[in-house]
């Protein structure tokens, strides 16, 4: 029995306990390194999948966004020049001068007026001095509630809402009832435009003075200030009326300086 007993004590040789840990050892580094190898052609891949370019970056939503946040009362207006250039000391450039109402009105793909009304005014102007300055040389020739009921229906696009809106529009109704009479416009038709000088201007709100010739009665030429005060509300420029009588007051020009503008400058 003894016997038996020593010879299971020597069963493993000397060399065993070392030989196993080299074996745990070389089996760990090929584990590992059969890991490594199966997890590199992911790593590699990741950056070439398409997920880096299916939603775009905050800065290229942006860049992608339309340029102005305005809420514009007619589509075209989206596509009219955003400069905001100063209008105070230089004149904006208008290629094209259009009949509308009594005269002609300045129309340009830069400034508006965009939106044709049936009665021939044009409304749609850029949120800037030139678009507001565009929106009172319009409206001083175009906008006539007195006219016919196309025109009676431009009050509401072009024309600031309050009570002296309300008057005027009764009594163009008075009008073109025939109850009252009404200016027959031969001075306005016969007027030029000669230019303007800037009273005012913020984004909300702005002042403008038109000077415009027309003939006197001893056939002399004489100048005429017509001032034209608008607001930006609901998304395009609108007239305020001077008055619930009058849209717009005038003067004769006394001198006073002047950019130059107008169809024949």
């Amino acid at each position: 029995m003894d016997t038996n007993n020593n010879d299971a004590t020597r069963t493993r040789p000397r060399w065993f306990g070392p030989a196993m840990i080299a074996l745990v050892l070389l089996l760990v580094a090929v584990a590992g390194w059969t890991i490594r190898n199966l997890s590199t052609p992911d790593e590699v891949q990741a950056p070439t999948t398409p997920a880096a370019t299916t939603a775009p970056t905050q800065g290229e939503a942006e860049a992608a966004a339309p340029a102005s946040g305005e809420d514009f009362a007619w589509d075209c207006q989206a596509q009219l020049s955003t400069d905001t250039s100063s209008v105070a000391d230089e004149a904006p450039e208008v290629l094209d001068w259009v009949a509308a109402g009594y005269n002609v009105v300045p129309s340009s793909d830069e400034f508006g007026g965009c939106e044709r009304r049936d009665s021939g005014l044009r409304v749609g102007f850029a949120h800037s001095e030139a678009g507001a300055l565009m929106a009172a040389a319009t409206y001083a020739m175009a906008l006539d509630p007195s006219l016919s009921e196309e025109a009676a229906e431009d009050v509401e696009v072009a024309m600031v809402e309050g009570p002296n809106r309300d008057q005027i529009e009764e009594k163009a109704q008075r009008i073109r009832d025939g109850l009252e009479q009404g200016d027959d416009g031969t001075t306005t038709a016969s007027s030029t435009l000669l230019g303007y000088s800037q009273l005012n201007y913020t984004d909300e709100a702005a002042s403008y003075q038109l000077v415009y010739s027309f003939p006197s009665g001893n056939g002399l030429e004489q100048k005429a200030l017509a001032q034209a005060d608008l607001v930006w509300e609901d998304g395009d420029w609108k007239l305020d009326p001077a008055s619930g009588t009058k849209m717009m007051t005038a003067d004769l020009h006394q001198g006073q300086p002047y950019i130059e503008w107008g169809p024949k400058v």
